[in-house]
């Protein structure tokens, strides 16, 4: 089985979405080393907030890939475009869904 985390926040003023994803594809060759790493992708609704799903797992690799990315300059940069107070995450166990997660390299 596996878990998701859901991060969702609101850029900085002037941030644009190219910087957005660029700090996001930054992040990802950290990531990726990070036990239990399986999937990530990034959306951004209408109203300019911006969601992070990351497919784990186990909730105690989502929970500790929180304390292993905060210290990589990756995610400093990251931080650095996103307005902290209105930073939400969640992680989520699945109670149903569609079928084998499958996931190509």
């Amino acid at each position: 089985m596996y878990v998701t985390e859901v991060l969702s926040w609101q850029a900085k003023a002037n941030v644009s979405d190219q910087d957005m994803i660029n700090a996001v594809e930054g992040l990802l060759a950290d990531l990726k080393t990070l036990p239990g790493f399986l999937f990530q992708n990034l959306s951004k609704d209408s109203k300019g907030r911006w969601v992070e799903v990351y497919f784990w797992q186990t909730e105690v690799d989502a929970h500790n890939s929180n304390s292993l990315m905060a210290d990589k300059t990756s995610m400093v940069n990251l931080m650095g475009l996103i307005e902290i107070e209105s930073i939400s995450m969640e992680v989520m166990s699945p109670l149903q869904d569609s079928g084998a997660l499958t996931l190509n390299s």
